[in-house]
C-alpha cells in the first residue's frame, strides 16, 4: 500500500544510544491499543487531530539529513509512540526509502495483532519491548 500516511506525535533528534545503538532519531506514532494509567506519551491517545501527518518518503526525507551520523554510528531511527507495530506497512515502506544502511528499531509493548509483527520482522533490526502488566486492572 503506497503513500499512507501516518500521525507523528513529534521526533527526537540525536538520541545518543537511548533508543538502540549510536546515533537515533525517535520518531513517535499517534495511536495505542492500550490505556496504561502511567503512560509517557498520553498525547498519543485520543483525537490526534492536532498532529501532522506523514507519508514515508516525507518521513523519511526529514531524517536523512542526520544519515551521515547513522552511517557513522550504527544508528538509525527508532519508531515508538503510542504502538508502532500499529503501522507495519508505513514502516515497511519507509524501510525501501532508507535502505539497509539504517537501523530501524520499535519500541513495543508487543500488544498488537501476530500478522503485523510478521509483517515488521523482517525489515527491523531491534524490538525494544516494553512488557506491560499482564492484569488487565492494573
Amino acid at each position: 500500500m503506497k503513500n499512507q500516511k501516518a500521525r507523528i506525535i513529534g521526533t527526537g533528534r540525536h538520541r545518543l544510544s537511548t533508543d538502540g545503538d549510536g546515533v537515533t532519531t525517535l520518531v513517535a506514532f499517534h495511536g495505542c491499543p492500550l490505556d496504561c494509567r502511567y503512560c509517557l506519551n498520553p498525547q498519543s491517545l485520543g483525537d490526534g487531530s492536532r498532529f501532522r501527518e506523514y507519508s514515508p518518503e516525507e518521513l523519511y526525507d526529514e531524517c536523512r539529513i542526520d544519515e551521515l551520523y547513522f552511517i557513522a554510528t550504527n544508528g538509525g531511527v527508532t519508531f515508538g509512540g503510542g504502538e508502532p507495530c500499529l503501522r507495519p506497512e508505513f514502516i515497511r515502506e519507509f524501510r525501501r526509502y532508507c535502505g539497509p544502511a539504517w537501523q530501524l528499531n520499535l519500541e513495543t509493548s508487543l500488544n498488537v495483532p501476530t500478522v503485523n509483527l510478521e509483517a515488521l520482522l523482517p525489515v527491523v533490526d531491534a524490538l525494544i519491548i516494553d512488557i506491560k502488566d499482564m492484569n488487565p486492572d492494573i
